[in-house]
């Protein structure tokens, strides 16, 4: 005769968990800092929380011949950059300084 298996309904009912149990471990602002910086050097993540002030931004409207204009959308396009990343990166070869943080090569919001 085979013994009598146990039942299952105890098992089946959801547990739920104390979460006031759960205590934080005593970890240094320095511990952790490190640990984020190496991991985000494995994975290539920011891992900085500082702020940048941002550079206030002035509006430019110019005209330039259509061809130029189709040049700038195809090369943006090619490089996987702005029209404006391009001619901000003309304007540094030309000698005007630009802040490397005002260089952002695509303003999409990331996901």
């Amino acid at each position: 005769m085979k013994p009598e298996l146990p039942s299952l309904d105890g098992d089946l009912q959801p547990r739920r968990l104390n979460l006031r149990s759960i205590q934080p471990r005593p970890v240094s602002d320095e511990a952790v800092t490190m640990n984020s910086q190496q991991i985000g050097g494995e994975w290539g993540a920011q891992t900085s929380l500082e702020v940048r002030p941002k550079t206030p931004i002035a509006s430019l409207r110019i005209e330039i011949p259509e061809y130029l204009d189709h040049a700038l959308a195809m090369k943006a396009a090619a490089d996987r950059v702005t029209k404006q990343y391009l001619v901000l990166q003309a304007l540094s070869a030309a000698g005007f300084k630009v802040e490397p943080q005002d260089m952002v090569e695509d303003k999409r919001k990331k996901k």
